[in-house]
C-alpha cells in the first residue's frame, strides 16, 4: 500500500534518508525553481520518475493538504524492530533515549514530538499499534521530514514493550500533570524511556503502573496543562541539559 507525503522539505527529506522508498514525484509546474528543483534533481539522480503537471491532485491527497506544489508517493511507512532501536543506542555508545507515546491521536502533534525527538537526539520513538496515530502523511508535514532521521518501532503491546525495556536496563519515565515530583528534581541520566499521554487523558492508569517514576512540568501561570507535543520537548531537553550541559 502507497503513502502520500507533500510539502518541499518533508519531500527534500525524504530524498536524503530515503530515496528507495519513493515511487514518484508531482510537481506542479510553476513551482519548478529552487528547492523544488533541486527535489527535481535528486529524484533523477535516483532514477525516481518525475512528472510535472499544471495541477496535481493525486488520489489520497487530503483536500485541505497545503503541498507548496510537491507530493511524492511512497511505500508504506517502514516501521522498525524494537531490536533496531536498542542497536542503534548501542552502536551510539551514548546513553540511551526513547520516547514512547500512550493514546497520541493528533497527527499535528505526533508530528511536532517527533521533530523534537529527532532535535534533542532521541534514539527511536513507539508508538501503539492501536488507539493512536500512525505515520501518515499529515504526522510527515508536521514533522516537516524529521520523521525520516527516527526509527519507529509499532508495538502491538505498550506496556509489555515497556516492560521489555525494563529487562534492557532502561527506566521509564512517564509525565504525569498531577505527579509529585517535577522533571528538575529527577537524575535523567541514566537510560531512559519517556513515555507521554494522549491530548486530554493523558496516560492511561495500566501504563502508568509501568513507570518507574513520574514527573510534572511545574506551571506558575492560569494554564494547568500543556500539549503533548510541548510537554515531551520540554522532558527531552532537560534530559539533554542534564546529560550534556550541567
Amino acid at each position: 500500500m502507497a503513502e502520500i507525503i507533500w510539502g518541499i522539505n518533508p519531500v527534500l527529506e525524504f530524498l536524503r534518508a530515503q530515496p528507495a522508498r519513493i515511487k514518484e514525484i508531482y510537481i506542479q509546474k510553476k513551482e519548478l525553481k529552487g528547492r523544488v528543483y533541486q527535489i527535481v534533481e535528486k529524484a533523477r539522480k535516483n532514477d525516481i520518475p518525475v512528472k510535472i503537471k499544471k495541477e496535481i491532485s493525486p488520489s489520497g491527497l487530503p483536500p485541505e493538504a497545503k503541498t507548496q506544489g510537491v507530493v511524492a508517493i511512497i511505500k508504506e511507512f517502514d516501521y522498525v524492530s524494537l531490536e533496531d532501536i536498542l542497536e542503534k543506542v548501542k552502536k551510539s555508545q551514548e546513553l540511551g533515549l526513547i520516547v514512547a507515546v500512550d493514546g497520541l491521536q493528533d497527527p499535528q502533534n505526533l508530528g511536532s514530538l517527533i521533530r523534537s525527538a529527532v532535535a534533542a537526539g532521541a534514539h527511536g520513538l513507539i508508538i501503539p499499534e492501536r488507539r493512536a496515530a500512525g505515520i501518515t502523511g499529515t504526522v510527515v508535514k508536521a514533522s516537516a521530514g524529521a520523521i525520516f532521521h527516527l526509527l519507529v518501532h509499532q508495538a502491538k503491546n505498550l506496556g509489555q514493550t515497556l516492560e521489555k525495556l525494563k529487562e534492557r536496563n532502561f527506566w521509564i519515565a512517564g509525565l504525569d500533570t498531577r505527579a509529585q515530583s517535577t522533571i528538575y528534581q529527577l537524575d535523567l541520566k541514566l537510560n531512559l524511556v519517556w513515555v507521554i499521554g494522549s491530548e486530554e487523558k493523558g496516560l492511561r492508569l495500566s501504563i502508568k503502573e509501568k513507570c518507574d517514576f513520574l514527573a510534572s512540568i511545574p506551571m506558575r501561570g492560569p494554564i494547568d496543562s500543556l500539549n503533548a507535543a510541548v510537554a515531551g520537548a520540554i522532558a527531552l531537553f532537560e534530559t539533554q541539559r542534564q546529560r550534556y550541559h550541567s
